[in-house]
């Protein structure tokens, strides 16, 4: 069995799926639901995690329907019904996906442990994420044949995961980018924070894009419970992931753009080594946007920085101020109160700064 499944690791690990882009396709996002049907999940002492995960699995969908009109949305479940581990990694190949959420809830003897954390597919030496994947992975147990359908993989067998030790994930740097956003998201709204971690989880295993497994707090602990239960709870948790998936979708647009203009002209002069870059500033807000959000008049290559806790929207990149300003006239109708910013390796400089640079 050893060998089979350190076979099955080396073909999936040399086998790198080719992304489309933007261009070609839409964003795709698949949002997985864990547990489900005759698979409760983790128990509370009046609530089940498949009921839970569900709740903001419906709620984060939601939010991404509403705001987001340029996103292929799709569930891996969106009632109470069981889905094999296995078809939920097909469900998220099949679709091409750009991003794939699991989301769950933590559970374990120890009422007193609490949490938020998100994990992304690796062999971490620690054991406790080890008993965490053993538990999420159990539900292999639940399907028939599953001994043949899963290659020989036993979720309570420690040699089973001795494969995990040589799969070279090629999106685990895209994943662990978006783990840490949606991390991030849980910390800022006072979750008690256990970090971006790694664990052999099998549905991670499984799918070719970047892929994380949301672990949204204890339901075995009672005020968590109670949170996980709440309306409040489960926005809360829903816009930390939507967040994350808005700032990981614009990160992922804004360089398939630059790798589109290298592509088409060899060099980008805007995007030059060292080289100040003007951009159009058009507004800021508190308020975190969607690039085809209506509020840009239609106008593309949008992209934002940060500023304490403004959110600044820009237009364009330019090699010359005085490109960058021609353009802003052609837009002031739009946008009167635009104005031409620098930077300089993603960080914003002064207009002396950047006129001053060879």
């Amino acid at each position: 069995m050893y060998f089979r499944l350190l076979f099955l690791a080396i073909i999936l690990a040399l086998s790198v799926n080719q992304s489309l882009s933007g261009a070609e396709k839409p964003f795709t996002v698949v949002i997985d639901p864990g547990h489900g049907g005759r698979d409760p999940g983790a128990v509370g002492a009046t609530a089940y995690e498949k009921n839970i995960v569900l709740s903001v699995a419906l709620k984060l969908g939601k939010l991404i329907e509403a705001n987001n009109k340029d996103v292929n949305l799709v569930y891996t479940r969106n009632t109470d019904v069981f889905v094999k581990l296995e078809d939920r990694a097909v469900i998220a190949n099949k679709a091409k996906a750009d991003l794939f959420i699991s989301i769950h809830t933590d559970g374990v003897n120890n009422k007193k442990v609490t949490g938020a954390s998100v994990f992304t597919l690796g062999q971490d030496k620690l054991k406790e994420n080890i008993e965490v994947a053993k538990r999420e992975n159990s539900v292999i147990l639940l399907e028939e044949n599953y001994e043949q359908r899963y290659e020989g993989f036993n979720p309570s067998s420690a040699e089973s995961y001795i494969m995990f030790e040589f799969l070279q994930d090629a999106h685990l740097d895209q994943s662990i980018a978006f783990a840490s956003l949606v991390q991030n998201g849980f910390v800022h709204k006072k979750r008690a924070d256990r970090g971006v971690r790694q664990a052999p989880y099998w549905v991670l295993f499984r799918t070719s894009m970047p892929s994380v497994l949301v672990e949204l707090g204890f339901i075995t602990n009672p005020d968590e419970e109670r949170y996980l239960k709440s309306e409040k709870g489960q926005n809360e948790l829903a816009h930390c992931i939507y967040d994350a998936v808005v700032k990981f979708k614009n990160d992922y647009e804004r360089k398939s753009m630059a790798k589109a203009a290298d592509q088409n002209t060899g060099t980008s002069p805007v995007l030059a080594q060292g080289a100040p870059v003007y951009k159009i500033q058009l507004f800021a807000t508190r308020k975190l946007m969607d690039k085809n959000d209506k509020e840009f008049r239609g106008l593309k290559n949008i992209d934002y920085y940060q500023e304490k806790r403004l959110y600044k929207y820009t237009y364009g990149a330019f090699p010359t101020e005085k490109e960058a300003a021609a353009e802003r006239k052609k837009i002031a109708s739009l946008f009167p109160d635009a104005f031409v910013i620098a930077f300089k390796d993603d960080s914003r400089i002064s207009l002396e700064e950047a006129r001053s640079k060879p």
